[in-house]
């Protein structure tokens, strides 16, 4: 009796259950993300330096795990078809590294913020390049461009002196990614609430 009413509301209404079934199913997963990404967010906020040493001890736990795939992988590849010696050796290094990641966690966290850092500054460098030469071509907004390009090396280059300046500051910025993606699903849920009210 209850599956032919319900079979009889599809039918009246199909868009109606179409919207009640997807609320069902989107509701309960909006609702915990939100909560998931705004803890997390949260805990960011006020432990940046703590959550960097977890994020680089699982980041350490992936190598090893990763490493020792890659090495039998290659242990297996190399006693059936004769190579696979690259992949071993790789596999190692990433063991290695795992390992160091796992025992050193502040001194690899700077490490991954030095490489970081490296990367931004080659990126500051090449805009100021195309911002000098905008210049002397008196092309566009040549003189916004400089100045942006200026401040981009001169924060690239603060940064390579106090890396963990630079590490926080990665933190605060997936802090607020994650807030924004939490507000996101609270705005989807309230616009899947109000749509079931409406049907």
């Amino acid at each position: 009796m209850k599956k032919a009413k319900k079979s009889y509301e599809e039918i009246k209404n199909p868009i109606a259950s179409s919207i009640k079934r997807l609320y069902n199913k989107s509701a309960p997963l909006l609702i915990c993300e939100a909560l998931l990404f705004g803890i997390a967010a949260v805990l960011m906020f006020i432990k940046p330096v703590a959550f960097l040493a977890v994020l680089t001890l699982i980041i350490g736990c992936a190598l090893v795990v990763f490493g020792l795939y890659r090495t039998i992988a290659g242990f297996m590849t190399s006693k059936d078809f004769g190579g696979g010696w690259f992949d071993v050796l790789f596999g190692l290094v990433n063991v290695v590294l795992g390992i160091l990641f796992c025992i050193y966690p502040v001194g690899s966290m700077i490490s991954l913020a030095y490489i970081f850092i490296i990367l931004f500054m080659f990126k500051s460098l090449r805009a100021l390049i195309f911002a000098i030469n905008m210049v002397r071509a008196r092309f566009g907004h040549y003189w916004f461009d400089l100045v942006m390009a200026l401040i981009l090396t001169g924060v690239s280059i603060f940064l390579l002196f106090y890396p963990v300046i630079g590490a926080v500051a990665v933190v605060y910025y997936l802090a607020v990614a994650l807030l924004l993606y939490a507000a996101a699903d609270i705005y989807m849920y309230i616009e899947l609430l109000r749509l079931k009210k409406l049907v």
